[in-house]
């Protein structure tokens, strides 16, 4: 489905990050953890796929991106209130509302946008599946969503635990330091790495390496969810 969508506002996130909020049309409608394909410009002429990163029972549209300086990420922060911008979705079935079971996610970078989407949505029903989030980083500056998951696990989601990984520590939060691999894995989860189910967000590098450190683990490939984020135009 194609609509045209209004800009709202930009939301930073950190000092390479934003978020970028749309007026939402009625009967729009999707699922926490999907994309769209967001086309600016001239007739919709520069596009890529973004991922959703509130909430679907919120009443606007965001999506999140990280600044590369490519001409998409100029166009999208020059957008002023009330400049149109069509989207074409929702796309995609990475999801866990499906799922009865406890719940690793591991994210990387811009890759906790779809996994923020189903946190909100989670909150929103008061989930109480036990859900962690290992989430890895170049250092402490560069965390999207930082305060609000901390917030998310201490008020709204009693299931709900968040790691962060560092490659470089600033001391600024508690994390651990490195890469996300299967010593983490091991050491942060809490739940049967057997019969958990896993989603991996991220570039496809790291989605690769995060499949193979489970694989090391044991974890069945049937139990692994992915969206592998493809370019940062």
């Amino acid at each position: 489905m194609e609509t045209t969508v209004r800009f709202i506002e930009r939301m930073p996130r950190t000092s390479q990050v934003n978020s970028y909020r749309f007026t939402r049309p009625p009967g729009f409608s999707f699922q926490a953890g999907q994309y769209v394909i967001v086309g600016l410009g001239h007739e919709g002429m520069l596009v890529h796929p973004l991922s959703f990163s509130n909430g679907p029972q919120q009443d606007f549209l965001e999506v999140t991106k990280r600044m590369t300086g490519s001409a998409y990420s100029q166009y999208i922060e020059g957008l002023y209130p009330g400049d149109e911008v069509i989207m074409k979705g929702p796309n995609g079935d990475f999801s866990m509302a499906d799922i009865s079971n406890d719940i690793v996610c591991l994210a990387g970078g811009i890759g906790i946008a779809p996994i923020r989407s189903m946190l909100v949505d989670s909150a929103s029903r008061h989930d109480r599946r036990r859900i962690t989030l290992i989430y890895g980083n170049s250092d402490d500056d560069d965390v999207p969503f930082a305060e609000e998951l901390e917030e998310l696990q201490k008020m709204h989601l009693p299931g709900f635990r968040v790691t962060h990984v560092l490659g470089r520590s600033l001391g600024k939060m508690q994390a651990c330091q490195g890469r996300i691999d299967s010593k983490v894995i091991r050491s942060e989860v809490t739940a049967d790495l057997q019969e958990a189910t896993f989603l991996i967000s991220g570039p496809p590098v790291m989605v690769r390496e995060m499949e193979e450190q489970l694989a090391l683990l044991g974890v069945s490939s049937s139990r692994i969810r992915v969206e592998r984020f493809l370019g940062y135009t």
